[in-house]
């Protein structure tokens, strides 16, 4: 895989990977969820060495026992999952990469937490801007 780039949405936390992916999916779960103030999240899997960030630029939140959130302390944007049931990999958000269609989800997780907005989707009127207004 090529070497990828990202960062959040105010420019002040970026970061590379230099590695294969091992994994992407989009995650259902109430915490990435809450986190990311979304239906749900995409998350890619690399290897954390493969992985440079300057971490002073990201504020790491553990949501729960073992799991490390960061993100950045300015725009707020999600960045990385990080957890002791994963050693040596790191989770980053597809959405937070400079290409979001290099790590394209290719599996649903935790979807015994899918909402109802998600089960809608399908059904959904689509707009390829914000519709108008009357």
């Amino acid at each position: 895989m090529p070497k990828l780039s990202g960062g959040c949405m105010c420019g002040g936390a970026r970061y590379e990977v230099d590695g294969d992916l091992h994994f992407s999916s989009v995650c259902h779960c109430p915490s990435c969820r809450k986190a990311a103030g979304a239906p749900l999240v995409g998350w890619a899997i690399f290897e954390a060495a493969a992985v440079s960030c300057d971490r002073s630029t990201v504020k790491v939140f553990e949501s729960s026992e073992g799991v490390r959130r960061s993100f950045c302390p300015v725009c707020g944007t999600t960045l990385f999952f990080e957890a002791d049931m994963m050693p040596g990999l790191i989770d980053i958000t597809t959405e937070s990469l400079d290409e979001p269609d290099a790590a394209v989800p290719t599996a649903q997780i935790w979807t015994m937490h899918e909402t109802k907005c998600v089960k809608a989707f399908g059904g959904m009127a689509r707009f390829e801007a914000f519709p108008p207004q009357e």
